[in-house]
């Protein structure tokens, strides 16, 4: 059965009419999260003056959002498709996910983040009977709740088992949990051990949920590390556990983020 969730590839309505300098100032804000105006005037060879017009332009349709000497990525708009996103790395993220049975129990309750890497989560949470399952991700919401025994809370509501029906909940209701274990991704992890996101508001939400957590897991595959992002979630050194199928060692410049870090590494043959 196809996910309902899939979100079809269409161009968003405010970037129509752009010129060509705009869409390129907007791919480029998008690809390293922030840009400066100088940097973007000496890129496009044009006056610091053109560029706050353009963004000023870009900022209106809510594409971006103009900051003092600058623009930021727009909150809540994905950095990739969700297209382009679930075809990356595949088979990695499927391995990455299988990697985590040895940290799951029966009864657990499990914080499930946003992003990709968790859609093929269920085939693993159907082995272990009583969890609950809170999320965000829709992805993980449908699927976990058709194809698995789980309890799943969608921040907003629980989704009926083997339904889609979401029986919505009073607020603040998500204040009540006591995590066993959070899953969480990243769109970015820099080379100082900083965890990082493009979305101010998943930020948000991530943060909180750090805090009622008693063991955190972050899933990376290697096309994470070295890359920017605007907003610090959190640092290797508060995260209990990373699965990835990267060296870290090559991709931080101070190892002693890994003191306390387990680290399990998933080979290319998924072992």
């Amino acid at each position: 059965m196809d996910s309902p969730y899939s979100a079809p590839d269409t161009p968003e309505s405010g970037m129509a009419d752009l010129n060509q300098r705009q869409a390129q100032i907007l791919e480029a804000v998008r690809a390293n999260g922030a840009a400066a105006v100088s940097e973007l005037a000496a890129q496009f060879s044009v006056t610091t003056q053109t560029i706050r017009r353009d963004l000023k332009v870009l900022g209106e349709r809510g594409l971006l959002v103009k900051g003092f000497g600058g623009a930021f990525a727009a909150p809540g708009v994905a950095r990739y498709t969700y297209s382009e996103r679930h075809s990356t790395e595949i088979e990695i993220k499927r391995q990455l996910v299988e990697a985590l049975r040895p940290f799951l129990f029966n009864g657990a309750t499990i914080f499930v983040g946003l992003g990709t890497t968790f859609h093929h989560l269920h085939n693993v949470i159907a082995d272990f009977p009583g969890v609950l399952i809170a999320t965000p991700n829709l992805e993980v919401i449908y699927t976990c709740a058709l194809h698995t025994d789980a309890t799943v809370y969608a921040y907003g509501g629980y989704v009926r088992n083997k339904d889609t029906s979401i029986l919505t909940l009073g607020g603040g209701s998500r204040q009540k949990f006591k995590f066993d274990i959070a899953l969480i991704g990243a769109s970015a992890i820099d080379r100082d051990g900083a965890v990082l996101e493009f979305d101010p508001m998943e930020v948000e939400l991530t943060r909180e949920i750090l805090t009622q957590s008693r063991k955190v897991i972050l899933v990376a595959h290697e096309g994470k590390f070295d890359r920017k992002a605007p907003h610090q979630v959190t640092h290797l050194d508060d995260i209990d556990v990373i699965v990835t199928n990267s060296d870290l060692r090559s991709h931080l410049d101070n190892a002693t983020a890994l003191a306390r870090l387990q680290v399990v590494t998933v080979a290319p043959d998924g072992t």
